[in-house]
């Protein structure tokens, strides 16, 4: 099938085999210039005494991500910094999904639309409503523009600065390959950061087994809230079980459910064989490793 880098006509640059790429945005005091794996930003959305964002210089695996939150770590020790916690500062953690297939792609953005308020809630309390980072139930119009790509095949329509301060901003497959998650507030504690990476990785790859996202629908209506937190999380369930979280989930499930069954994805194998002829790549088009500009 298509992937998701032929679908979007990604330029050969953009082909990387870095998993994540990470920003963090920053108010507070005695905050660190970086000289090692993260370029240092201006944001004109922040505020405070001083203010940064901290982007990694290119995606990176998730074991370099974490060497280099543990430099950044070593830094604000250094400096004795002081983050604040506030309503303009937060995380973005973007996933890799260049070699995705569409359905596995519509996969992952389903199991994240069941699970977006628990995930959100856990991010800060300043991200529940947040208008940078707007979840499905704040605003449904990122449901019916993937349902609308999905449709008519025109996923380039998702390359828009309307749904750009969605929790999950779809704009950025179109630009980098990525899904980018804004969910996390910024914060000094790093491990928390790391944590939160790994868990948007995993749901990748659990994306990658099922055969559809009808599947995953199914698949939470045959079993319970709990146990599904528990597949799609593994290790890290346990801290995502807030208060409400049963119905949170079903909640979620119910607005999930109308991408998950936009089209029939048994047919859509059969569909993109008669596109194969209109693709920019060929399927096999072999890409240089390159890292991406910025991400």
């Amino acid at each position: 099938m298509k992937t998701v880098m032929q679908w979007f006509n990604l330029p050969r640059k953009y082909k990387t085999d870095g998993d994540v790429g990470i920003e963090i945005e920053v108010e507070g005091e005695r905050l660190p210039k970086l000289d090692k794996y993260w370029k240092n930003e201006h944001d004109g959305s922040l505020r405070g005494p001083e203010n940064i964002e901290y982007v990694l210089e290119r995606p990176m695996s998730l074991k370099d991500a974490r060497i280099a939150l543990k430099y950044l770590s070593v830094q604000y020790n250094k400096n004795d910094s002081n983050v604040h916690d506030t309503v303009r500062a937060g995380v973005h953690v973007h996933i890799n999904v260049q070699d995705l297939n569409i359905v596995e792609l519509y996969n992952f953005m389903t199991l994240y639309l069941i699970l977006e308020e628990v995930l959100v809630k856990r991010g800060g309390q300043y991200r529940e409503g947040n208008l940078f980072c707007l979840r499905a139930c704040d605003a449904d119009y990122l449901l019916s523009c993937i349902q609308n790509a999905a449709e008519t095949k025109n996923f380039r329509s998702l390359v828009t600065d309307q749904l750009r301060y969605a929790s999950m901003n779809v704009k950025a497959l179109g630009t980098y390959g990525s899904l980018e998650f804004r969910a996390m507030r910024g914060t000094r504690d790093l491990d928390l950061i790391y944590n939160w990476a790994e868990v948007l990785l995993g749901l990748r790859e659990e994306a990658k087994k099922y055969d559809s996202p009808e599947r995953i629908i199914e698949g939470f209506s045959e079993g319970e809230a709990e146990q599904f937190l528990r597949t799609a999380l593994g290790a890290h369930a346990e801290s995502y079980m807030c208060g409400g979280f049963e119905r949170m989930l079903c909640d979620g499930m119910r607005r999930a459910q109308d991408v998950a069954y936009c089209v029939d994805w048994t047919n859509y194998l059969e569909v993109e064989k008669k596109l194969i002829g209109e693709l920019e790549f060929p399927l096999g088009t072999e890409f240089p490793n390159e890292p991406m500009e910025d991400y």
